[in-house]
């Protein structure tokens, strides 16, 4: 083998090794950009699993809420009504006793 083809095999060599290299950082770059995109997917679907969680966990505090808003307003409205079941009976012997002692000072 000459000189002349020794070189050129090196050359050769050189440039394969180059080519090599290159299409490596490449698929390295590559390799990169697609981890990024799928970290940047992952985050954006954890952020939306993490809202609808928070969304559902606020509409389940809200009914809790309303139902214990409605229960007490349920138990007050028993109260009035057994209030002014008992107050209708005592009107009409408070209305019987000024009467009588209205006519009482009638007749006095």
């Amino acid at each position: 083998m000459t000189r002349h083809e020794i070189l050129s095999k090196i050359k050769q060599a050189e440039a394969d090794a180059q080519a090599s290299i290159e299409r490596a950082q490449k698929e390295r770059d590559k390799r990169i950009a697609d981890a990024t995109a799928e970290a940047m997917n992952m985050v954006k679907n954890a952020e939306s699993e993490a809202q609808e969680y928070y969304e559902k966990r606020l509409a389940d505090a809200e009914k809790g809420v309303q139902s214990k808003k409605q229960a007490i307003i349920d138990e007050g409205m028993k109260k009035v009504t057994a209030m002014k079941g008992g107050a209708s009976g005592r009107v009409d012997k408070a209305v019987e006793h000024l009467l009588k002692e209205f006519m009482g000072l009638l007749h006095a």
